[in-house]
């Protein structure tokens, strides 16, 4: 029998792009529990089921293993903070967030693309899961764009259209913060550090550029989300930058990959890279990634 490397095979899922879920429910003695989760889909229309997949090691597996209701909430792209909070908090989750009960005592998300509320249709053991499947009494949906998820990190379906939509209708630069294992490709020029860019005309997408100029200069990585948009006040052209997760550290002479420890004490070409360099830091160690919009003085952080 084949021996499967655990972690490697972890990371295969995580390929998958999903949407980003909260499942909750309520116990018999009236607490309320949930966990962040992306193994959810659809299962029929009629009857109408869906399925979530609890894992053994939840501390509250003994109550979605055995409650008789559940719910199912569909994160929304400015909602990262609550699947962060589902996904590692301990104590009172509910804390601090908008929600209220439905008919069945099951929480309910303000702000959510949709929520869905279930009766339990069946319980299968399956590994270290269960596929807990649910038949939906009632649901609810608005024109939200919902949180995604893929290889590790988050990311927005309207940030990304937004700053392809501003690429094309602007010649502009675009960019990428490639990172591997701790550390960022950062490219040494005779003014200071910079990242991997490239210039594009207004009939270019920025992301099909940024993994164009990236293959082209032999990195094996991945592009991801987008992290930065904004205008570039004195070179007057408008910037997209994106993360990016390589699978090796060849540079091919590119630059050097530099730890991010060390980050803070080097010299950039310019504010809007050092700026940017040092909010990548910040939410790096705190493992929530935003999206800053405006120009290289002033914007806001989504």
């Amino acid at each position: 029998m084949t021996t499967i490397d655990t972690r490697e095979l972890r990371n295969a899922f995580g390929s998958f792009m999903t949407g980003v879920t909260v499942v909750t429910a309520v116990s018999d003695s009236g607490e309320k529990v949930g966990f962040t989760a992306n193994s959810f889909t659809s299962v029929s229309v009629e009857p109408p089921l869906l399925l979530v997949c609890p894992s053994n090691n939840l501390s509250s597996f003994d109550i979605f293993n055995s409650c008789k209701h559940f719910a199912v909430n569909i994160l929304a792209e400015d909602q990262q903070d609550i699947s962060n909070t589902f996904a590692s908090a301990k104590g009172d989750r509910f804390e601090g967030i908008r929600w209220h009960s439905d008919e069945n005592g099951c929480p309910i998300i303000e702000g959510s693309v949709a929520h869905f509320s279930c009766s339990t249709y069946n319980n299968i053991p399956a590994g270290d899961h269960i596929l807990l499947v649910g038949q939906v009494n009632h649901f609810a949906t608005n024109e939200k764009l919902g949180l995604g998820y893929a290889k590790g990190g988050y990311f927005s379906l309207g940030m990304e259209h937004r700053a392809e939509e501003l690429t094309h209708s602007h010649n502009g630069v675009v960019g990428s913060i490639v990172e591997f294992e701790n550390k960022v490709l950062l490219v040494p020029t005779e003014q200071g550090y910079t990242l991997p860019h490239i210039d594009i005309s207004s009939d270019q997408g920025s992301q099909k550029a940024i993994r164009q100029f990236l293959d082209a200069q032999g990195l094996d990585c991945e592009v991801g989300s987008v992290y930065s948009v904004y205008e570039n006040l004195d070179a007057h052209k408008f910037t997209t930058y994106y993360r990016a997760n390589a699978n090796n550290d060849k540079t091919n002479e590119l630059g050097d990959y530099i730890d991010i420890d060390q980050i803070a004490a080097l010299n950039f070409v310019s504010s809007d890279i050092q700026s940017m360099l040092q909010r990548f830091v910040l939410e790096k160690q705190n493992g929530v990634f935003r999206l800053y919009v405006g120009d290289n003085t002033i914007g806001n952080i989504h």
